[in-house]
């Protein structure tokens, strides 16, 4: 499973120099200590022109969305794994047996530390998260998840009950799906012509974390005994 155009980054340099974050700046954080978020940053994302500032400042989808995925029993039993693309054309790899803090500000601490270590290591060493700068979607799909067929899930697919893809998806040996970690719009067109299908599962968009536990519901029920 691949969470793409993931809204994940810091608050970038021009957005920081905004009047309106004038306390941010006294507060002493650095641009790469604060997650860009449009609870706090909304005006200052619309008055710069921040590009695609529709899609950006959501972190809290990710948070959610993984909080679901990792928590089930497919990715529990190691038959799952999860890749995070971001805006910004990070890559996030997923380790087996993670849990992600249920506590927001926990894992905004935890994604900041990512952002600039690169690697997220358990006290026995073991990797937990681990990120990889400038990788597009492209390279994503073709150097690392290496899958017989990539399905897209998306408003402006073919719709197609969710049962019936789960079903074809368990017949790959190595199919991956890919949901939006963004709150409005649609995917990037680098990453929308990755897909080899794209299905609508809904008359109305679905917020990332249903589609999640829906997906892989419905996908264990064919490969879980």
């Amino acid at each position: 499973m691949i969470i793409a155009d993931t809204s994940l980054e810091t608050i970038p340099d021009n957005l920081y120099r905004h009047p309106s974050l004038r306390k941010l700046r006294h507060s002493g954080k650095k641009p790469s200590d604060i997650l860009l978020d449009r609870s706090f940053h909304h005006f200052a994302m619309v008055s710069t022109g921040l590009e695609n500032h529709h899609k950006r400042g959501r972190p809290d989808i990710l948070h959610i969305a993984l909080i679901n995925a990792l928590a089930t029993p497919l990715y529990r039993n190691n038959m799952m794994k999860v890749f995070i693309h971001t805006v910004n054309n990070n890559v996030i790899c997923v380790g087996d047996n993670v849990r992600i803090p249920k506590s927001y500000i926990r894992f905004e601490g935890l994604m900041i530390n990512l952002l600039k270590t690169k690697k997220i290591i358990s006290d026995e060493g073991r990797l937990l998260l681990e990120l990889r700068s400038q990788i597009n979607f492209k390279r994503l799909i073709k150097e690392i998840v290496k899958s017989d067929i990539v399905v897209g899930l998306s408003t402006t697919g073919v719709y197609r009950k969710l049962e019936s893809i789960a079903i074809d998806l368990s017949s790959q040996n190595n199919p991956c799906v890919v949901i939006g970690g963004f709150p409005n719009g649609y995917f990037s067109d680098s990453v929308d012509s990755c897909f080899d299908k794209k299905y609508s599962i809904s008359s109305v968009g679905l917020e990332s974390q249903v589609v999640v536990s829906r997906l892989v519901y419905e996908y264990e029920k064919n490969v879980l005994a």
